[in-house]
């Protein structure tokens, strides 16, 4: 991981934006979670739809969330990373489908209907897409987690202990760590670390190993993480900073579903007793102010009668994922627990 990329605890305390912390990370949530049904939608795959978070991040501890709204950075960082990829998708299909998201309508619905906005919306990409080039400095090299933790499935499963639902809840964390700043804090191979305890305590439940004991005890009978990912003393920290994060953004998560599962068992996780100064990065996040969100959006834009919540309620509860493939990068949709439908 290039060091220019790697921020520390008070350097995301100081980024840019005027905002408080706490709603800094808010709008960052919903700008991924946002990028992340449009690419959905798109078909863009996994790894486009990560590398494009990551973009998400890097841009913001360079620039004002002010100055440049999430959905419009999204956009912007979805055709991106649609051409580093080699996932190239048209301009005009990606503004159909982010008009389409904005207005809660079909995407056929949008041609004829909202062209001068769609021709706003392509020039907004271009032109912020010479700003993102300049911020990142034309470094496109990403790594994702999921690399490093494509090994530790491979143990699990050649173990044959709770492989199948163990590795499905990994997945599911490593998705859901794009929605923190994780990916602008630590190394992937620390992430990962965090993803495969943290799922280890998920599927163990209250009676199993505490975070704590995890780092510091190799539990009887689990592959050797520390081994398998490249972990030292050094990197223990990290990764109970790493724990830390997940743990509150799992917590901020307030949305009440009852036709979806209860997030109550990732709250029930307590993060590493160690001596941590992490600040608070995460509130609750409730559908109301996603849809407020949204109406403020359309209506600096145009000004005209604000549609229905087009994410419809905040998925802030965990969804099982489908199995994972043999090559998850390639293959997997950008599915998450919080995701819901795209």
């Amino acid at each position: 991981m290039d060091p220019q990329w790697r921020f520390s605890l008070s350097e995301l305390r100081e980024t840019p934006s005027c905002l408080p912390l706490e709603e800094e990370m808010s709008r960052r949530h919903k700008g991924i979670d946002w990028l992340m049904r449009v690419g959905a939608t798109l078909r863009m795959g996994l790894g486009p739809c990560l590398t494009a978070a990551t973009y998400f991040h890097r841009f913001y501890m360079r620039r004002m969330l002010e100055d440049y709204h999430e959905y419009e950075i999204a956009a912007t960082c979805l055709f991106l990373a649609s051409k580093t990829e080699e996932n190239g998708k048209r301009l005009e299909d990606l503004v159909i489908v982010a008009l389409a998201k904005i207005r809660s309508i079909p995407p056929n619905q949008v041609a004829g209907s909202y062209d001068a906005e769609a021709k706003r919306w392509e020039n907004v990409i271009l032109t912020y897409e010479e700003v993102l080039l300049e911020v990142l400095c034309f470094d496109f090299n990403i790594h994702y987690p999921h690399a490093f933790l494509a090994d530790i499935a491979s143990s699990l499963e050649s173990s044959r202990q709770r492989s199948g639902p163990l590795v499905e809840c990994i997945w599911s964390v490593a998705h859901d760590s794009y929605r923190t700043p994780l990916c602008v804090l630590e190394s992937p191979q620390v992430i990962a670390a965090a993803c495969l305890l943290f799922a280890q305590s998920l599927i163990d439940g209250p009676e199993g190993p505490s975070l704590t004991q995890r780092l510091e005890v190799q539990q009887h009978g689990e592959p050797n993480w520390r081994q398998i990912l490249g972990i030292t003393e050094n990197d223990l920290q990290s990764i109970a900073i790493a724990l830390t994060v997940l743990c509150q953004f799992y917590r901020s998560c307030a949305h009440k579903d009852p036709s979806k599962p209860d997030v109550t068992p990732y709250k029930l996780i307590e993060p590493p007793t160690l001596d941590l100064e992490v600040p608070q990065l995460f509130k609750p996040v409730s559908s109301s102010s996603t849809t407020n969100g949204i109406k403020s959006f359309v209506q600096s834009t145009n000004g005209s009668k604000t549609p229905a919540d087009p994410l419809g309620t905040v998925p802030s509860t965990p969804f099982p994922l489908p199995p994972v493939s043999p090559s998850p990068m390639q293959s997997q949709s950008p599915t998450s627990p919080l995701s819901g439908q795209a």
